[in-house]
């Protein structure tokens, strides 16, 4: 019992020391780390959108007509 009186006080601990200093966590991503990723994926992603535009134009043409005929009246 002692021991885990013991466990749970060290754990408490830590945890108190985390809320009160977050900078001093080092583990995981940051945010720019996450928001440099979402952004190189939608740079890459629109442009492979537009490569594929001037490489297919008819089949995004087909697709552009069909979603405008499903949202006309």
């Amino acid at each position: 019992m002692k021991k885990l009186v013991v466990r749970g006080k060290s754990v408490m601990n830590e945890a108190k020391a985390k809320l009160l200093n977050p900078t001093a966590v080092k583990s995981g991503e940051g945010y720019l780390d996450m928001l440099i990723k979402i952004l190189i994926t939608v740079i890459i992603g629109a442009a492979l959108l537009a490569l594929m535009r001037v490489a297919i134009p008819e089949l995004f043409n087909d697709i552009i007509e069909k979603i405008k005929s499903v949202f006309t009246i």
